[in-house]
């Protein structure tokens, strides 16, 4: 079976207390991470998932995030992450292209959700603090993943701008869990690690090289729902951050921001979406005492 949920599944059974997920002072553990998908996993057979059919979210980076990716993947579904910045119509287009059979959906953004989802016929799921935990609590565990084959499609992913008619990139279990294996070895990943959650989640780079290969290795991902150079720095030094992975645009605002202080816990880097103009790259190598990566060079 090559259900890329195990990832999770075996890390919490591993290191169960270590801590998998952060978000300002709110820390969720392995085994708790791993409690909760199981839980969303079974309300999603409960309410009629089937192997195959997907499941669209739209949440920003924060905990719930992975909790309803790897509820999904557990439930035998296809994830499908979506732009938190669509509006009904962009929602609409995506949610008939994919197919979606639900999507979860963060209170922030739930009008232009909730529209999209009634024109496309998905079952809208309302991801508000609170209820969302009694929801899942009232919920009977899918302890056990559902098999699925390596051939078959784990998520669906929409490139940046696809509105109009999208074609989703559909990879396979096998192939994310060797993309994530690929990234753990290149870039040394171990429990003791803390990466730098900035990348949205609801893009390839993001899941891949942050949440999930943060899973997969055991080591911690501290979110950030937004990026600013300001926030980010702040999490760095309070957290001890020791992997940042970004585009061009993050590394440049990191090194300008006046918030910079000398020397950080951070060891190893990678750049993605673009090309790192070189001379910023050098400049952020010297300036934070660490090795920045493009992302074809952990391919």
């Amino acid at each position: 079976m090559s259900n890329v949920s195990l990832e999770l599944i075996e890390t919490a059974r591993r290191q169960p207390d270590d801590i998998a997920l952060r978000l300002e002072d709110a820390e969720v553990s392995f085994a708790n991470l791993d409690a909760a998908s199981a839980r969303l996993a079974g309300l999603l057979v409960a309410r009629g998932l089937r192997p195959g059919d997907r499941v669209a979210i739209m949440l920003p980076n924060v905990p719930y995030f992975a909790i309803v990716y790897y509820g999904a993947l557990r439930a035998g579904g296809v994830a499908v992450p979506l732009n938190v910045l669509f509006d009904s119509r962009e929602t609409a287009v995506h949610l008939a292209a994919s197919a979606a059979s639900f999507v979860f959906v963060s209170p922030a953004f739930a009008l232009a959700a909730r529209s999209g989802a009634d024109a496309a016929g998905a079952a809208f799921v309302l991801v508000t603090p609170g209820d969302f935990e009694e929801l899942l609590a009232e919920s009977d565990a899918l302890d056990e993943p559902v098999a699925r084959a390596d051939t078959e499609t784990a998520v669906i992913i929409y490139a940046p701008g696809s509105t109009e008619a999208p074609e989703g990139a559909e990879l396979t279990h096998a192939t994310l869990r060797g993309n994530v294996a690929v990234v753990v070895d290149r870039l040394g990943l171990t429990a003791s690690d803390v990466i730098l959650g900035a990348l949205p989640l609801f893009y390839a780079i993001g899941q891949t090289a942050e949440l999930n290969a943060a899973v997969a290795a055991g080591s911690c991902l501290t979110l950030i729902p937004r990026f600013t150079p300001e926030t980010a720095l702040e999490i760095i030094e309070r957290d001890g951050v020791t992997v940042f992975e970004g585009v061009p645009a993050m590394f440049a605002a990191l090194l300008r921001s006046s918030a910079r202080n000398s020397g950080t816990s951070l060891r190893r880097c990678v750049s993605g979406g673009a090309t790192l103009a070189i001379d910023v790259m050098r400049e952020f190598e010297e300036a934070f005492g660490c090795a920045v990566l493009e992302r074809d060079e952990i391919r």
